[in-house]
């Protein structure tokens, strides 16, 4: 392979980046200085304790508020997002040796660009992940800085006894003491854990997106697989006349299988994490909605619920769409070799074609808990169950 085409891995530059610097995840080159491989080690279980401990002063805050509902929901719809990034922090730090192997599978020449088309492929990945974590990084930056602190300073005006929807160790009638707990849920809470478990989501998407162009490229491949510049013979098959081509075929193959391992890893590693996240996104959804439902459209707190609730319905958006797309792409592995101009093989050939067909019709289906896939429907499933609780509790 020629070392100047675009590496696959290039795609995960940006949101390794975020979970490195969040101390989400551990360094992935040795460091130039021993000293920032010692701090990053500090940093990492800190950042853990930092997020658990945000967990728990949501939960006090929900316990202590549980006789008043509108504080009950307000505490939900951020104390449950932070107990979904703690389960994807365990998942990716408890598979980590997996997670290592993932990305040495995507640095591996199987996945590698050989021709023009297949580095087309694959920057055009690169160019739009990256472009998904730079608005990721925007929208949150705007809702952790601007709408969520006009959002609480907005409420305070209007209840002189309103509160932030966390514990705090010190007491918060006054201004003073009102403003310290907004600025620690906004920069903490909201920003900080925000990029990060951002894109802890977008990592998942980005290894499905990078499926996805894996797959592209084999049927791309397969389309053009009988075009090649070896001079044919009238009468000869293109399996004789071109010494390669089967060589290239059995690369095809071992890719797709290769796509297959990857796949079913990276589900492994965040099987428990998207299992607790599509169960709780349905209550996130509704108390959202709930509370969305008797708020002033035209007031701060309306917008940046609305901003939440954009936010929630992303990340689930995320999984299903890129996991949609991979199932999807599978499946049209099939046709590309239809496409192609397999009538000039030899017979011998053409029942490799068979057999490799018979096992490329088998789909690529990223999944849930191993029986839940990933796809556009299960995402209306999601949106229907949070519409089935909300009307449920506007009935009460």
């Amino acid at each position: 392979m020629n070392d100047e085409r675009a590496n696959p891995f290039d795609s995960f530059s940006e949101v390794y980046k975020v979970l490195i610097w969040a101390g989400y995840f551990k360094l992935l080159k040795k460091p130039k200085s021993r000293w920032i491989a010692i701090c990053h080690q500090v940093y990492r279980p800190f950042a853990f304790v930092l997020v658990t401990a945000f967990n728990l002063a949501h939960i006090i805050f929900i316990i202590q508020s549980r006789d008043n509902w509108d504080d009950v929901f307000d505490g939900s719809m951020i104390g449950l997002p932070h107990l979904n990034l703690l389960m994807k922090m365990i998942s990716l730090n408890l598979n980590i040796s997996k997670v290592d192997k993932i990305n040495e599978m995507i640095n591996a020449p199987i996945f590698a660009a050989y021709s023009d088309k297949d580095e087309e492929m694959i920057l055009r990945t690169t160019r739009n992940m990256h472009g998904f974590m730079k608005f990721i990084k925007i929208y949150i930056t705007m809702s952790g800085v601007i709408l969520w602190p006009a959002s609480l300073v907005a409420r305070r005006f209007q209840d002189p006894k309103a509160m932030v929807a966390t514990y705090t160790p010190f007491p918060t009638e006054t201004w003073t003491g009102y403003m310290l707990s907004v600025l620690l849920e906004s920069l903490g809470s909201i920003l900080w854990t925000g990029y990060g478990h951002l894109a802890l989501d977008c990592l998942v998407a980005t290894y499905y997106a990078q499926a996805e162009v894996q797959l592209k490229i084999i049927k791309y491949n397969l389309e053009h697989l009988f075009d090649t510049d070896a001079a044919s013979v009238d009468g000869v098959y293109r399996d004789v006349t071109d010494k390669d081509l089967r060589d290239r075929f059995v690369h095809l193959v071992q890719r797709y299988e290769a796509v297959t391992w990857y796949t079913k890893a990276v589900s492994e590693v965040f099987n428990g994490s998207m299992s607790f996240e599509f169960f709780s996104c349905s209550a996130i959804i509704c108390a959202i909605t709930y509370r969305m439902s008797y708020t002033p459209v035209l007031s701060v707190s309306f917008v940046f619920m609305f901003i939440v609730l954009i936010i929630i319905l992303a990340q689930v958006l995320m999984y299903c769409y890129f996991g949609n797309m991979v199932q999807y792409e599978s499946d049209s592995v099939l046709t590309s070799v239809y496409l192609s101009d397999w009538l000039t093989a030899s017979p011998k050939f053409r029942r490799l074609l068979l057999f490799a067909m018979l096992r490329w019709s088998h789909r690529i289906t990223p999944t849930v808990s191993g029986i839940v896939p990933l796809s556009l429907a299960t995402f209306v499933s999601v949106l229907r169950s949070a519409y089935s609780l909300f009307a449920v509790m506007s009935t009460k």
